[in-house]
């Protein structure tokens, strides 16, 4: 099945909740999001440079892609989809517009954190190019990276 979707920024009282839920659905069972209030997740979300919204051609909201802007580095945040939308190869065309996006602004290189247990998530960057480094065998996360230039 195809899927015609678009972006859109956040609209913070429009959007909140339903980020909120889908962080909790997908991603609260995982150690770097154990013990996050709902005030303190947005207050972190509020500080990334784009929170934007991939909805349906008829704006039903179905994930979110965030990231951070430091030159030369453009740093994902944090890419969720809503659970029946995962695995149909929307996250690698998220990946792959963030990458277009990041290039066409002259960085020339991107990061995330992966949670060590998500090893569907890990080997999704894996197969999109991205490279772990080094990490402390302690840490609960991954640092991937991939250059763009």
């Amino acid at each position: 099945m195809t899927y015609r979707f678009k972006f859109r920024d956040r609209i913070p009282k429009k959007d909140n909740k339903f980020l909120l839920r889908l962080i909790k659905r997908n991603l609260g069972h995982y150690p770097s999001a154990q013990g996050l209030s709902d005030k303190r997740i947005l207050e972190i979300m509020n500080g990334y440079s784009r929170v934007v919204m991939l909805t349906t051609t008829r704006g039903k909201r179905i994930g979110f892609l965030s990231w951070t802007e430091k030159k030369p580095i453009l740093f994902l945040e944090l890419c969720v989809l809503s659970e029946q939308y995962q695995g149909k190869g929307i996250a690698s065309h998220y990946l792959h517009t963030l990458e277009q996006y990041a290039i066409e602004r002259n960085f020339t290189t991107m990061q995330f954190y992966v949670d060590k247990v998500n090893t569907e998530a890990y080997e999704l960057y894996r197969r999109f190019g991205f490279i772990p480094l080094p990490t402390p065998p302690y840490a609960p996360t991954i640092l991937m990276q991939k250059r763009l230039m």
